[in-house]
């Protein structure tokens, strides 16, 4: 397996590019569907104790994972554009553990964020277009 050592930025590549998509699949519609899908998206906030503007933290959930997302796609900007996915994540991490009540039921959620972690301390690799 020591031949694939040479890939090691290909991986990377391929690791930050397919949760980037992953977040523009998931946070785009929401930010381009308006204020129902704004406040849908915006009451996971309640999981860190806010209960109120929904609506504005639903568009700056989306605002900030889509953002976040292009920029971690691109390897531009990227650490700043990990923490703005990894806010999202995190937000979602709490809402699995509160609705499961068990570790198993947010295991995925935690995962994701355990992977954003490893890649804001990894940084972007060889391939990106602002070459850190």
């Amino acid at each position: 397996m020591a031949f694939l050592a040479k890939y090691r930025e290909a991986g990377l590549l391929l690791m930050r590019v397919s949760i980037g998509v992953l977040f523009v699949i998931l946070t785009g519609p929401v930010l381009l569907g308006g204020a129902s899908r704004w406040t849908a998206f915006g009451s996971a906030i309640r999981n860190v104790g806010l209960h109120s503007h929904f609506q504005l933290w639903g568009f700056v959930g989306a605002l900030a994972g889509c953002v976040g997302a292009v920029l971690m796609i691109f390897g531009l900007f990227f650490r700043p554009g990990v923490l703005l996915v990894l806010a999202i994540a995190v937000i979602h991490t709490l809402g699995s553990l509160d609705r499961s009540g068990t570790f198993r039921g947010a295991l995925g959620a935690v995962e994701l964020c355990l992977i954003l972690t490893s890649l804001l301390f990894v940084g972007p690799g060889k391939y990106s277009v602002d070459k850190t």
